[in-house]
């Protein structure tokens, strides 16, 4: 028999409706409590709010600062995730060429049928779009997950990083939860990686994120917004995630940001991102994983028919 899965839990947003509380006592998750912020950035250290809802302390692993530190005393540390960041734009560029190219086919051919509503004469093509769409996904996330593990692997190699990487085993041999803020979801990713915290996390110990907490932890991010403030948005994929979270897409905010009236988009990004659960992680959200499997707290599923329905009880991945 396998081991039983990590308690493991993806939220939606915290700030207007916290839930946080209430979900780490569902899953029987216990303080001490350790706190990865770094994609708050130089906001990290700001934790009155998070624990004045939890009732007790959350300690900061401080990823930012420390990582702020280890850049300005070593240069070539510095110019080795400077040099990556380059490189990531490079990869990105390339893949929205193609990106851009797929979505257009694709979009044309959902727009000639009706979502959910078998078409004998249009369905063929659109099942070859939808195929190019996640084959295109696959070898970006590839490519990029490659360059992570180069770089990454060398990273974690410098001196500079050894005391704080040591600090935070220790932190997290002590705790009971950790717990993975949103903010910048690169900036989280890049931190995680460069401090071994996945490393370092008792087998057993429960993890909950919320918004882009909730993203990283997944196996891949999906970047979204259909109507962001320079124009017409495409979903695309940054990279790999931390992998914790398999088979799900973590969309935190997503009814602030996707048109989810719309069941031709809402439909093929379902379809594209297949056989991946697709949620919805919006305000009192949260997808809990448990020995039985996933369930749901409010979360909806994007589903390839075009619909978005309450994922309600358990769920399959």
């Amino acid at each position: 028999m396998g081991e039983a899965p990590r308690p493991l839990a993806l939220l939606g947003p915290q700030h207007d409706r916290p839930t946080l509380r209430e979900v780490l006592e569902g899953m029987g998750a216990v303080g001490p409590f350790v706190l990865v912020s770094a994609g708050w950035e130089e906001r990290e250290s700001e934790t009155g709010r998070l624990e004045a809802h939890l009732g007790e302390p959350a300690r900061s692993l401080d990823l930012w600062p420390r990582c702020e530190a280890a850049f300005e005393a070593d240069d070539q540390l510095r110019h080795l995730m400077f040099d990556r960041h380059d490189r990531m734009k490079d990869l990105s560029s390339l893949y929205r060429v193609r990106l851009a190219a797929e979505l257009a086919a694709a979009r044309e051919l959902m727009g000639r049928t009706r979502p959910g509503e078998l078409d004998p004469l249009v369905g063929p093509s659109l099942d070859l779009a939808c195929r190019a769409l996640r084959e295109l996904d696959d070898h970006h996330c590839a490519r990029v997950g490659a360059l992570n593990d180069e770089v990454f692997g060398e990273a974690v190699t410098r001196g500079s990083l050894e005391a704080g990487r040591a600090e935070i085993r220790e932190a997290l041999a002590g705790a009971g939860t950790l717990l993975v803020a949103g903010g910048h979801v690169g900036i989280l990713y890049n931190r995680m990686r460069l401090f071994g915290v996945l490393e370092a996390l008792p087998a057993a110990m429960p993890v909950v994120g919320w918004s882009a907490g909730a993203m990283v932890l997944t196996e891949r991010i999906l970047l979204f917004h259909d109507s962001p403030p320079q124009g017409p948005g495409d979903a695309e994929v940054l990279g790999p995630g931390l992998g914790l979270a398999k088979g799900v897409v973590a969309l935190p905010h997503a009814a602030r940001r996707l048109d989810l009236e719309d069941a031709g988009r809402v439909a093929l990004l379902a379809r594209r991102l297949e056989p991946e659960l697709v949620v919805a992680l919006d305000d009192g959200a949260a997808l809990v994983e448990g020995p039985a499997g996933w369930s749901s707290l409010g979360a909806r599923r994007l589903q390839s028919t075009g619909v978005v329905a309450p994922a309600a009880g358990e769920v399959e991945a």
